[in-house]
């Protein structure tokens, strides 16, 4: 699994800032979406294959990869409920979409058990908060609790160690991919990493480097 962990990105170079720029000016219906082509793909294959009925996002931004998440589920025919929480929520309305004010390392405060408890199953989770390792492991670890086995939790942008490098990575105390390979380190045995999913276009050809995991037990 560490060896795993080791394995960056295969798109590296003047291709993988290219594809950023990109990324980082996608709307989606004229909502700023920051999303790559790899994972909008990726989490197309998994919403279908999933066919979530509840699915949690840490980090709104702008809303628009809720309101995409939410179209595409009603694509699929696909009733499911999405809770997205951020410190500061977008103003923007979607239907099916309820957004929170609340803070990826005190989910607790913002998704008390009660509400986990009546949520509707599979679950789907994607972490996208402030790309702290802090923040990520905090996340990870509170819903350890509440995953069964065969819901995924998708931690987004391990790419920032191949975009940015260590001296930025540092600023972020290591980043997602450093909040995985800790979270896995204590909880490896109940999850996986879906190489399927993150090496589907090539070797971690996805913003999500390593971050498509998967509860096994």
């Amino acid at each position: 699994m560490i060896e795993r962990l080791a394995i960056g990105s295969a798109l590296l170079g003047a291709p993988l800032a290219r594809i950023q720029d990109g990324a980082m000016r996608y709307t989606y219906k004229g909502v700023p979406t920051y999303k790559n082509p790899f994972d909008l793909a990726l989490y197309q294959m998994l919403l279908w294959q999933q066919k979530p009925r509840t699915l949690i996002e840490i980090g709104s931004k702008w809303g628009g990869s809720a309101l995409w998440f939410a179209d595409i589920l009603r694509s699929f025919d696909v009733d499911c409920i999405i809770h997205s929480i951020d410190i500061t929520p977008p103003s923007i309305s979607v239907p099916g979409v309820t957004f929170h004010r609340g803070d990826g390392r005190d989910l607790a405060a913002t998704l008390p058990a009660d509400l986990m408890e009546s949520l509707p199953r599979p679950m789907f989770v994607i972490e996208d908060a402030d790309h702290h390792c802090e923040t990520t492991l905090a996340v990870l670890r509170f819903f350890d609790r509440w995953l069964v086995a065969g819901e995924y939790i998708a931690v987004e942008d391990g790419i920032v160690d191949d975009l940015y490098g260590p001296e930025f990575v540092a600023r972020l105390m290591g980043g997602p991919r450093r909040a995985v390979e800790l979270f896995l380190r204590d909880h490896g045995q109940n999850y996986e990493i879906d190489t399927g999913l993150c090496d589907h276009f090539g070797t971690n050809v996805t913003w999500n480097v390593n971050g498509y995991l998967r509860r096994v037990r």
